[in-house]
């Protein structure tokens, strides 16, 4: 039998009644289909309802598969037929023949209804053979259209231009079209993540503006966030959905799909992260395509880094069922830091099975990364001027520090359609992080650049186990359509720790670095240090009226934290936490037209509180968790080739402070980030694209100590914030693709007292790829990027720290990809 993949329509329950039925009528219907929801699937099509459209142009075959999501039909077709077309798209309103019709217009193609009343393509010109009956012989056929549930396991298409998707993955709430999420999300593709060159994550967020990096991209050894002015640590990416798989300290991309940055609070969305409540990032995971894939990948990275990446997919089985995929990266050399190195290694392997109603999935991955004289932090002390960063080519390290981070991770997922309108889904995984570092971190500098250079040891290791289970489904009631989600998951961070070995202190200066000799590193088992566990539960439905123009989602998540600590020296608990919080959430979509969206939505953020210190009247109290609150509004429209999403927020963020009337430790302090965000994606005209924002951020200190600092710009936080990227397929050379991007962040202050200052920056990228025929008649695929063109030196701080990182100095990244 010829290869093809079945996948069921959209069988939704309650499918739409025609206007002019009687009142008896359409309430014995929506019973009858109501009921239909837990009857074995039926095959249900409202072929001569009209409904409205906003498909953009595309590839004919993205623009059927989007098609036949929305119409709810089962189509087929030879997928050699779709080959090569493209489409103008479908905007308006038309029953399901009519805007098959539409889409097919100048292709040479016609659709024909089967017998099931399910729709096939064929050629135009001729019906083809026929059989003993006189009836069309059909081809084998591959299917598109939506998948047999409600859980989607495809992913939406690229958007104009390939450098973002048209949905993203929204938590609890699923997959979803970008002009019917509620929030801020956006998702690049792998397209972005090779184009750009992109070695972990950092070197993808920073597209957006509300997005900034606080360390060093590829000089460094960890990736922090900030997002709309407040810290994400590199603990809340996800990946597939879930938090505390993905390397504990920077992530590289080698297998990773799709990166999905959702900006605002989601602890509802995602449950509790682990590291911050500025939003979330999700990493989805590759899985073989249609076409087998053997690519290769040479790199470079200035001072002399050289890799490799493989890249593998296959699918098999009678109707190609079952997916692998694999990737493995190596790279090492010198960085563009002098006298430092570093060597990465990463694999992964992800594994698929799909059916008409079951999806499966498993992930394993490993990665080690080696950084030698990695870069740390360094705090300026209170009262004097922040000196001129040195330059991002020049390290301030002892060249004996190091840090080693080898990470080991395994998921499985699988759904399963029990209807056509309820899906249940579980997923569980496991990870292993082994962190070992001798670092030197530099306190007190003066504005003469002197500074105090302390090394210390800590080899740590992390063990985390997570999981989540849940059922998402649809019902109609009247004219309101539902779609739930009930769901539970849960998280545990188990922690040993050889604690802090201070090896060492001496005077430096940033400009003139002085260090310690080499010390001797003592050989230390680890102890347990803690053990923390985040679970909940949560139940959310969106209604839905008129065609889905308008949703209204509601839903609350019961969120619970516990944490152990425990002695490292005796193995003795030495405080426990154990606290519970409901998160609600509220968002609405309006479409007053079909390529325009309202939204607007509030939603919360959870960080676990502290333990009271001792030195206070309430020492070793729990503060309950820092609760972060964020309203947000904003219009999203879709022109088909342009995506433009214009958004104000405000997020009140909970913070501890110090009361010394009564010498005690509360979280009464509070942060208010305001702001305006201007996002634009998109191919405006034909070969020049576009990728980037604007965010003007005001974030203020609201309740500080005795009201000292009320009214102050919040640390490390900039009024303006720029990205704007281009690309421009050049006319005049066939193949040959320039690029550039400009980053801008403006002032920013260190400390609560805005008496420290750090200066405005803004770098420029520029680039070039050529594709051309290698080996065998395959494209192959030159890049070359300078990074930091006028290498501009800039300290980049952590809000709420008071500690400094050097930016990343110009860099040279060069790679060549070859298809087999």
């Amino acid at each position: 039998m010829a290869d093809r993949k079945v996948m069921q329509g959209k069988l939704v329950a309650g499918a739409s009644i025609p206007a002019g039925s009687t009142g008896k009528t359409r309430r014995a219907a929506s019973a009858l289909l109501a009921t239909a929801m837990f009857a074995a699937p039926m095959a249900v099509y409202a072929q001569a309802a009209a409904r409205s459209y906003n498909l953009p142009a595309s590839a004919l075959n993205q623009a059927l598969t989007r098609f036949g999501n929305d119409a709810g039909i089962l189509l087929s077709f030879d997928s050699a037929l779709t080959a090569s077309k493209s489409t103008n798209g479908l905007r308006g309103s038309y029953t399901v023949p009519q805007g098959l019709a539409a889409l097919l217009a100048g292709s040479g193609l016609e659709a024909v209804t089967r017998p099931d009343g399910s729709f096939t393509l064929r050629r135009a010109a001729a019906a083809g053979p026929t059989g003993p009956t006189g009836a069309a012989v059909l081809p084998a056929v591959t299917v598109t259209g939506a998948t047999y549930g409600v859980a989607r396991s495809e992913l939406p298409a690229p958007y104009a231009g390939g450098q973002v998707a048209r949905g993203a993955g929204a938590g609890v709430l699923g997959t979803r079209d970008l002009l019917d999420t509620p929030f801020s999300v956006t998702s690049y593709t792998e397209k972005t993540i090779k184009d750009q060159q992109a070695q972990s994550v950092a070197d993808i967020v920073v597209n957006d503006a509300s997005v900034r990096n606080v360390d060093p991209t590829n000089t460094g050894y960890a990736n922090t966030f900030t997002v709309r002015g407040l810290i994400l640590g590199n603990g809340s990416i996800a990946l597939g959905g879930l938090f505390g798989l993905a390397p504990n300290n920077q992530t590289t991309l080698a297998g990773i799909e799709r990166v999905e940055v959702m900006k605002g609070p989601t602890a509802f969305l995602n449950g509790m992260s682990p590291s911050g409540t500025a939003g979330a990032i999700n990493l989805v995971p590759k899985r073989a395509g249609e076409e087998a894939l053997t690519e290769f990948t040479a790199s470079y990275l200035s001072d002399s880094q050289v890799g490799g990446h493989l890249d593998v997919g296959r699918r098999f089985g009678e109707d190609k069922q079952f997916g692998i995929r694999v990737n493995a990266l190596y790279r090492d050399g010198d960085t563009s830091v002098d006298k430092q190195s570093q060597q990465l290694g990463s694999g992964s392997v992800g594994l698929d099975f799909r059916h008409e109603r079951v999806r499966l999935s498993a992930d394993t991955g490993y990665q080690k990364i080696d950084t030698d004289r990695a870069n740390s932090t360094i705090a300026p002390q209170v009262g004097q001027a922040v000196p001129g960063s040195p330059s991002a080519s020049k390290s301030f390290m002892s060249p004996w520090n190091f840090v080693d981070t080898t990470d080991y991770f395994g998921l499985m997922r699988g759904e399963f359609d029990i209807t056509p309108a309820n899906t249940v889904y579980a997923s569980a995984g496991k990870s292993h992080t082994d962190w070992k570092q001798v670092l030197d971190f530099g306190t007190l500098l003066r504005t003469n650049g002197d500074f105090r250079s302390t090394t210390s040891m800590n080899y740590t290791g992390i063990d985390r186990t997570v999981a989540e289970a849940g059922w998402r489904g649809r019902v109609e009631t009247g004219p309101v359509q539902h779609e739930f989600n009930l769901g539970a998951n849960t998280y545990r961070a188990e922690r040993t720790s050889v604690g802090t070995i201070g090896l060492g202190t001496i005077a430096s200066n940033i400009y003139r670095p002085v260090f310690n000799p080499a010390p001797v590193i003592p050989s230390l088992d680890r102890k347990r240090s803690s053990d923390t566990v985040l679970s909940g539960v949560v139940l959310s439905d969106t209604l839905s009226i008129l065609d889905e123009r308008a949703q209204l989602t509601l839903g609350v998540r019961e969120q619970n934290i516990s944490a152990d600590n425990y002695s490292i020296v005796t193995g003795a608990k030495t405080s426990t936490y154990d606290k519970r919080k409901l998160t609600p959430v509220v968002g609405l979509v309006v479409k007053p037209v079909q390529n325009v969206a309202l939204y607007g939505n509030y939603i919360e953020g959870l960080q676990q509180g502290t333990i009271v210190g001792a030195g206070y009247a309430n020492a070793g109290e729990a503060l309950a968790p820092f609760l972060s609150k964020q309203v947000e509004a904003g219009v999203k429209i879709d022109s088909g080739v342009v995506s433009t999403t214009v958004s104000v927020f405000q997020i009140t963020q909970a913070a501890g402070i110090a009361n010394a009337a009564t010498n005690t430790f509360n979280s009464s302090g509070e942060q208010r980030n305001r702001g305006i965000e201007l996002n634009v994606v998109g191919e405006p005209v034909r070969g020049v694209r576009l990728l980037g924002g604007v965010l003007l951020l005001d974030a203020d200190l609201t309740k500080t100590a005795n009201g000292l600092y009320n009214g102050r710009t919040a640390p490390g936080t900039a009024r303006t914030n720029l990205t704007i990227g281009a690309e421009w397929d050049t006319p005049f050379v066939p193949g040959l693709t320039l690029t550039s991007r400009v980053i801008h962040t403006g002032k920013q202050y260190v400390d609560a007292a805005n008496t420290q200052t750090l200066k405005s920056w803004a770098t420029v990228d520029l680039g070039a790829r050529y594709t051309l025929r290698g080996p065998g008649g395959n494209p192959m695929v030159l890049r070359a990027s300078l990074r930091n063109v006028f290498g501009e030196n800039y300290w980049m701080t952590y809000p709420g720290a008071g500690t400094l990182n050097r930016s990343e100095g110009r860099t040279v990244l060069l790679s060549a990809t070859m298809g087999f």
